[in-house]
């Protein structure tokens, strides 16, 4: 790969900013300063640093993100802030995006990557990969209707539900375990079950949780046993 490609994907700047930091000679390439901005590094075995510090040259990103409400999991959105909003400039420029969604009022954990083929082997239905909601609602939910979620409740509309699991924390809160993302499904389910959400959280996907990004907007790349995990 070009060097200053390179350092424009990793948001060091447009090519015009790359190339005056070359000719500056504040770029290094395995200790030596870059004398050409058009020269191949090979990003799996170069050292590429800029003002001494190391340029992170991985190509593809898996990333946890904390997800604050009012934010739509989107790219971009003509009406509304998006999470790409909140993410360092690197991601962006890398193509970074959601996998699958969360509501623009629902917070928690959310991934991200570049790796299209990676991103889909999680909301694939066939994967099984569960996720875990905190939810608050206005309301009771009746016996017959958790009893529905557990059995896999069919909603107004006529959408068929997976069974769930549904642990009630207390008489305005629950747990639920879901392996779909169907249009406001968590909502949905507990409105067919009695009651109306006020909050919701996503705590878990899979084997993934909060753990390291416990403040709202918080970002942390994922671990090599994490991303593999999902594609086993």
């Amino acid at each position: 790969m070009r060097l200053d490609k390179l350092l424009a994907n990793k948001a060091f700047g447009s090519r015009k900013e790359v190339h005056q930091l070359i000719k500056d000679q504040r770029v290094t390439i395995n200790g030596e300063v870059a004398r050409k901005k058009d020269i191949h590094v090979d990003i799996e075995s170069d050292v590429i640093a800029v003002d001494d510090q190391i340029v992170n040259t991985k190509q593809h990103y898996y990333v946890k993100f904390h997800k604050p409400k009012g934010y739509v999991t989107a790219v971009e959105d003509a009406s509304h802030p998006v999470v790409m909003d909140l993410l360092p400039p690197e991601y962006i420029k890398m193509g970074v995006v959601p996998v699958g969604r969360l509501d623009k009022d629902t917070e928690g954990l959310l991934l991200l990557t570049n790796n299209g083929v990676w991103g889909h082997s999680i909301i694939n239905g066939n994967k099984h990969v569960e996720k875990v909601y905190y939810v608050e609602f206005e309301g009771e939910l009746t016996e017959d209707g958790i009893q529905r979620i557990k059995e896999g409740i069919v909603l107004g509309d006529g959408t068929h539900c997976k069974p769930a699991l549904i642990d009630v924390l207390s008489p305005k809160s629950v747990h639920i375990t879901i392996e779909e993302g169907k249009y406001h499904q968590v909502k949905r389910m507990i409105g067919a079950a009695g009651g109306t959400v006020t909050y919701l959280k996503r705590l878990t996907i899979g084997h993934i949780d909060l753990t390291g990004i416990e403040e709202i907007g918080s970002v942390q790349d994922l671990s090599s046993d994490d991303i593999e995990a999902f594609k086993k």
